[in-house]
């Protein structure tokens, strides 16, 4: 099977996941894909575009990242997928902007913000602490993540205690670095691709 071949069947399968995703949802959406240098966006037109964009473009982001995920999991060869509903695309209209004006002063484009990942909190529904394992988890899948798409991700504000095991827990690994980030005793760890910086 060619190139082309497998992107045809990435997209075809990309469309029928998200469809199905909306037809439980109960919403109406009419999906066309394009290529996006090494993205494929998938342009969404629906009346319910308020319900599917969310509060802040929370909704749109959160299918956004199942949708990755469940391509992925089948095909890790399968390209970053990007959702775009009448123009807003959760991650592309803030970083649009401020690029636009940089390149117009000839100054070099700024790095990448890190992506807030929001699937997972510092306590659980029940009010307890994550345990020592889940917080190493969540620290290997935020790495995981990383190493895929590259930019870098923010983890929820947590204690001394539970950044020092996300650290402990990425320090062998030689494509990863990580920082805390912020002030007092509840601080932001920020884990990202040690050559991004340079």
């Amino acid at each position: 099977m060619s190139d082309n071949e497998k992107l045809q069947e990435q997209k075809e399968k990309i469309i029928k996941t998200l469809a199905t995703m909306f037809d439980y949802l109960g919403l109406n959406a009419t999906l066309r894909i394009e290529e996006k240098g090494n993205r494929l966006a998938v342009k969404i037109t629906s009346d319910d575009a308020g319900r599917i964009i969310g509060r802040k473009g929370q909704a749109l982001e959160s299918l956004q990242l199942l949708l990755n995920r469940i391509m992925f999991k089948d095909n890790e060869d399968c390209p970053h997928i990007l959702l775009d509903i009448d123009g807003y695309a959760k991650g592309e209209r803030e970083a649009r902007a401020p690029r636009e004006n940089e390149e117009e002063n000839g100054e070099q484009q700024p790095r990448r913000q890190p992506r807030e990942r929001r699937e997972r909190r510092r306590y659980n529904d029940g009010g307890e602490r994550n345990s020592t394992a889940q917080l190493e988890q969540q620290a290997l899948d935020a790495a995981k993540e990383v190493k895929r798409w590259g930019d870098p991700v923010k983890l929820p504000e947590m204690n001394a205690h539970d950044r020092r095991i996300i650290h402990v827990t990425l320090q062998n690994d030689p494509e990863i670095t990580t920082e805390s980030e912020g002030e007092g005793a509840f601080k932001k760890v920020v884990i990202s691709l040690k050559n991004s910086s340079n």
